[in-house]
């Protein structure tokens, strides 16, 4: 493959993605940061196959938002995610606390919850 064909496939694959994720913030800039991972990947191949079938799922999901669009946003999303969390379980030790009221309520329900009754069976007594 000569570098004239690898940069015409880049701009192809660039372009259809673009139309199929109809120019979004979020979803253009995932999509232009895996292109770029890909093309620039060390001792990668290149398949003239694969683009011209990924031009073909791009154009397909730029017709109508059907399977293939929901499949692409939601691959974009998760690559979005990823990206910004830093492919980390970080975020979750970054969770406020629940307030002691509610753990407490957690670990000792209310009696009436326990027997199964209403709250008016446990006012009786």
């Amino acid at each position: 493959m000569s570098k004239q064909e690898i940069i015409h496939a880049y701009r192809k694959l660039y372009r259809s993605g673009l139309r199929a994720v109809q120019y979004s913030k979020p979803a253009r800039y995932s999509l232009q940061a895996q292109l770029r991972a890909a093309f620039r990947e060390p001792g990668a191949t290149f398949n003239a196959e694969g683009c011209r079938r990924t031009v073909w799922f791009f154009n397909a999901a730029a017709q109508e938002a059907g399977l293939e669009h929901r499949i692409l946003r939601n691959l974009l999303r998760v690559a979005h995610m990823r990206r910004k969390r830093g492919d980390s379980w970080a975020h979750i030790s970054r969770t406020k606390p629940k307030p002691p009221y509610v753990r407490f309520l957690a670990l000792n329900p209310p009696v009436y919850l326990v027997r199964g009754g209403n709250a008016r069976d446990a006012r009786r007594g």
